[in-house]
């Protein structure tokens, strides 16, 4: 007599095939995805076959549990708290599928905290209602839509979600529409899994405890909570002394962080533990001392010249990393560049993202590498006035302009521009550009360098001027063909030739604008850095020849390197520089534009020739040794503690003299 197990025990058949159909998904969402990144034929065949296979036996799955529910002669039924810490477990699980990672970690104890954060939020559901399957469908949406936000976040910028993305809503709608979700089997599992446990849960009947094990659960959350609490000091830094977190070095770091010690759980730590320290024996008094030992310089009123600092977007030379072959020379003006020429290669902290992070460090002279680096200063830290490079040429009574063809919520740099003092500032709204040109969505350098022009004809030429402008070309993604020329020959990412593509253009237009003001009859000053390298992982893994999150703080500084020029229609002793950081850029513009540094500029100079590179994720030191941010510095302790208080004070000190004028 042939046997048909799932009518035998159907009860225990429902619940096994539900789990190994959960089970299975994951082999889906990992063959999927893997099978679209892909480029080797054997690789996609490879991979798209096991992920037809986990298909073809979770569909299996499906029917067998399907066929065992039917058989079923009572409703499915549960025990509430069970079945809350069920759904505690399948919203874990997802969390990390989407992070594609492993539930289980290296550090059991973060597995316990861990579900710990998932856990009590079910058990409360259970304390609270009599009935609670509102209360647990609307907690698994609420997990759900957080772990396919940290999937696509992680996807697009190289980094999981942190806390102070929070404050960087507004921003992240700025910019939403330059982004497009694109097909992945890891979300299409989402999507299954939390369909599949919505059903589960409407369908199961929960028995629920009566008010004395009620009051027992509520006793057990708490005590959850408590030992969650207790030990989340101890395992953060566990964490940080065997480097399982990382939380200011790389994006590739910060992603692997994640993926070792739990999505959610690390977003605590992150917004727990990643703040801003306060240096050691601060003072304000001890700052402004500091300060005054500068003597504040008069500036020559008869020379004022024209200096205009560009932030290229994503401007970066990949050939750094690694061999980059291709038809043409895709930065060849730049290469060209020689006579009153100060280039090389400029620290910057941020990778694929944090722009106005990049923008400030050139504008304060201050660094991430005193805050955390996952955060945004223009919308975490400036909610006040500063000193920077701006109010340095207000003081002497230069025009201080902006120009940028972004959104002024982007990264509140409307506000921004404010408590930096620029006197005018054009943005997507009020820029007038001369023509529509665009490349991957948004306007051409060449159009903007050519509004920028328009504005130094019409200025008043009795002052000197300073024109900030920020460019948007390069921004990601690089879904479009640019009409740059290149192709490249040692790999077939379409997306990095088309980036490549990208920058050439934008060279070509840094070029142009060089030339305008060649012979110009005043002395013009042009400043121009790449904010940060783009987002393109795999590209820059197959130049290192390995993964990025295992290079040491020195190789990793590459991805961080972008090209700078300072150049000036003037004579001008020229150099190539491969140690500084943006931080200290601003000290070279003033002096090619032949002004006198003030205060704060002439400390840098100082800091700069005993650490020549500091930034986000480590330092380079005068001797030639890396450290990674936390590290000791050794007998250069006291200079970047200097550095730091400096900082502090311009930053953070509520009786700093900017705000008493």
């Amino acid at each position: 007599m042939k046997i048909k197990l799932w009518e035998t025990k159907p009860r225990l058949w429902f619940w096994l095939m539900c789990t190994c159909a959960f089970a299975m998904t994951s082999c889906i969402s990992v063959c999927g995805d893997y099978c679209i990144r892909y480029t080797q034929t054997l690789y996609k065949v490879l991979l798209g076959t096991g992920a037809a296979i986990s298909i073809g036996v979770t569909g299996l799955l499906v029917w067998l549990a399907v066929r065992a529910y039917k058989r079923l002669e009572k409703p499915v039924q549960a025990n509430a708290v069970i079945f809350a810490l069920v759904c505690a477990f399948e919203s874990y699980a997802l969390s990390e599928l989407c992070m594609n990672a492993f539930v289980y970690k290296y550090y059991p104890l973060y597995n316990v905290l861990g579900y710990i954060m998932y856990a009590v939020p079910f058990l409360l559901g259970v304390v609270i209602f009599k009935h609670p399957k509102v209360w647990f469908c609307v907690w698994q949406l609420l997990f759900a839509l957080y772990s396919v936000a940290q999937y696509y976040i992680t996807e697009f910028r190289g980094s999981p979600i942190k806390f102070t993305d929070l404050s960087n809503i507004r921003s992240a709608m700025e910019i939403k529409e330059d982004y497009k979700l694109t097909f992945s089997f890891t979300v299409l599992v989402a999507v299954m899994w939390i369909v599949g446990m919505l059903f589960l849960t409407i369908k199961t009947q929960l028995e629920s405890p009566k008010l004395p094990k009620r009051f027992i659960t509520l006793g057990a959350a708490a005590g959850a909570s408590a030992f969650f609490f207790l030990l989340t000091d101890y395992t953060f830094n566990y964490g940080l002394k065997n480097r399982i977190i990382c939380l200011n070095f790389s994006g590739a770091e910060e992603s692997r962080t994640s993926r070792s010690v739990g999505s959610l759980l690390m977003f605590y730590y992150d917004g727990v533990y990643n703040h801003v320290q306060i240096p050691d024996g601060y003072s304000t008094e001890k700052a402004e001392e500091m300060l005054d030992a500068y003597k504040k310089e008069t500036p020559d009123e008869s020379h004022t010249p024209i200096i205009i600092g560009i932030l290229n977007e994503s401007f970066a030379d990949f050939s750094l990393l690694g061999e980059v072959k291709t038809n043409t020379d895709f930065l060849p003006v730049w290469h060209s560049l020689e006579k009153n020429t100060i280039k090389g290669y400029v620290t910057v902290s941020s990778y694929g993202g944090y722009s106005c992070n990049s923008e400030y460090e050139y504008l304060s002279g201050n660094t991430m590498h005193f805050l955390p680096l996952g955060s945004a200063v223009y919308t975490n830290y400036l909610d006040s006035k500063q000193d920077s490079l701006v109010s340095v040429f207000n003081d002497m009574d230069f025009d201080t302009v902006a120009v940028t063809p972004c959104r002024p919520g982007l990264w509140n740099i409307d506000t921004a521009y404010k408590l930096l003092d620029f006197k005018t500032s054009y943005f997507q709204h009020s820029i007038n550009l001369p023509s529509n040109l665009k490349y991957n969505g948004q306007p051409a350098d060449s159009v903007l360098f050519e509004r920028v022009c328009q504005l130094v004809e019409k200025r008043n030429k009795s002052k000197g001027a300073f024109y900030w402008v920020t460019t948007m070309q390069n921004h990601a993604p690089y879904d479009e063909d640019v009409p740059g020329g290149v192709t490249l020959e040692n790999s077939d990412d379409l997306s990095a030739e088309r980036y490549l593509n990208s920058i050439r253009l934008s060279d070509q237009a840094l070029g142009e604008l060089i030339d305008y003001f060649k012979d110009y009859d005043e002395h013009v000053v042009i400043v121009m850095f790449g904010d940060h390298y783009p987002h393109l992982p795999y590209f820059a893994e197959s130049l290192y020849g390995e993964s990025l999150a295992d290079l040491s703080v020195a190789d990793y500084s590459r991805i961080h390197q972008t090209p700078f020029v300072v150049w000036s229609n003037r004579d001008m002793e020229s150099q190539f520089i491969e140690d500084i950081s943006l931080n200290y850029l601003n000290v070279l513009t003033m002096k090619a534009a032949d002004l006198p540094l003030a205060p704060f500029q002439q400390e840098l100079d100082k800091v700069m020739k005993e650490v020549p590179i500091i930034s986000g994720f480590g330092c380079k030191t005068a001797d030639g040794t890396w450290y990674q941010t936390g590290e000791d510095t050794g007998s250069y302790k006291d200079i970047i503690t200097e550095y730091q208080t400096m900082q502090y004070y311009r930053m953070f000190d509520e009786n700093r003299r900017i705000l008493k004028q």
